[in-house]
């Protein structure tokens, strides 16, 4: 067993406050082109196809009692590296992707005129300590920034009822079905809770597998919710604006209380630097696996803070290089990390474990999860 535990129910908390930061900005969110029916259909199907594409990764897990990059080495030997490279590398982009976000949100609608490089090292700083600290201490964390960020929905979905006209969502265009399917897609594309949901696994006590209904659930109760105001409150405008989320807590109003923005900033950069610290300690113990084992000890203390100043530096060539951001966009899009951290990989591992009889039987006790 890992040394760093914590409850299902922890795990589930903290990848709930991880993947609503997508709801934020109109690149990660509006996955259709424009708001309305398609979207909130996309929605269910990506769900399921989350379930699918992640059989193959949750197979694995029980066979090997071990998390997804560790059954990898175990079965695949040296080769087996690949996964845990890959996967570090992929959150390391979205690490990077996540800081400039934070920043370009901060200097374009916060404070216009600002540096963002200021938001990009502060914002890197702070995740590196709190990725110091542990996963215990970031799963704490989330505690209270879901309380505030309950607090934040709220507030914006109490203040913006009123305005919500069904008038303001359009009827179903022509191919919708090829809409709703590509919608998906990219929502699938987006959505690395499912891989961080798997590669946290071997620290999780008990009920992972329960942990893992619940949050997709939840993912998509909150998803259907934001999606379904957007559309209802801001029609048209929501597809043009590039933060229709921010928008909406701006003409939120609940009696007295008027222009909340303070808060909801506050959430928005809480949530974001609660992203980077779990995809920096994440990245870290999956980059370690890739060193030699008498090495893994003495040379993994150097991971986090080389983590830390990649992402701090990509993040500063997407702020300065436009194109960057979009071609990590693009990479998310296609879904093609996703595909192979969940199905591709583990499938190869299940087929190449059988053939060198490195299966565990299910009965085994070896440290992993539930």
């Amino acid at each position: 067993m890992k040394n760093h535990q914590i409850s299902a129910a922890q795990l589930v908390l903290m990848l709930f406050l991880y993947h609503s930061y997508n709801m934020f900005t109109s690149s990660t969110h509006n996955v259709t082109g424009h708001y309305g029916l398609p979207h909130l259909l996309a929605i269910p199907v990506a769900l399921a196809i989350q379930v699918v594409i992640t059989l193959p990764a949750w197979l694995l897990v029980r066979k090997c009692r071990r998390g997804p990059a560790e059954a990898a080495v175990w079965t695949l030997g040296k080769a087996g590296a690949v996964y845990p490279l890959i996967s570090s590398m992929y959150l390391l982009l979205i690490m990077a992707f996540t800081v400039y976000s934070m920043a370009d949100f901060m200097v374009n609608a916060i404070y216009p005129g600002s540096s963002s490089a200021f938001f990009i090292v502060s914002m890197v700083l702070c995740a590196l300590y709190a990725a110091y600290l542990g996963l215990e201490g970031i799963a704490r964390s989330a505690l209270i920034v879901f309380v505030l960020f309950a607090v934040s929905l709220l507030l914006t979905f109490g203040g913006v009822t009123g305005r919500a006209a069904l008038i303001n969502i359009p009827p179903l265009p022509d191919g919708v079905v090829s809409l709703v399917l590509e919608g998906a897609w990219r929502i699938v594309g987006h959505s690395s809770t499912i891989v961080m949901y798997l590669l946290l696994l071997p620290y999780v006590r008990s009920h992972a597998g329960r942990g893992f209904g619940i949050l997709l659930a939840a993912i998509a109760v909150l998803m259907e919710t934001v999606t379904f105001f957007v559309s209802s409150v801001l029609g048209e405008l929501g597809r043009m604006e590039a933060y229709p989320f921010f928008l909406l807590t701006t003409i939120a109003e609940v009696s007295i209380l008027q222009r909340m923005d303070a808060l909801h900033v506050a959430v928005w950069v809480m949530v974001s630097f609660l992203r980077v610290a779990l995809c920096l300690w994440v990245a870290s113990r999956q980059l370690s696996l890739c060193l030699p084992v008498r090495q893994q000890a003495s040379r993994a203390k150097w991971l986090l803070p080389a983590l830390a100043a990649a992402a701090a530096g990509i993040a500063g060539c997407m702020n300065q290089i436009p194109r960057f951001s979009d071609g990590a966009r693009a990479v998310f899009s296609t879904g093609i990390p996703i595909l192979l951290l969940c199905a591709v990989l583990p499938a190869v591992c299940l087929i190449a474990g059988a053939v060198r009889h490195r299966l565990f039987p299910a009965k085994a006790k070896e440290g992993g999860s539930e």
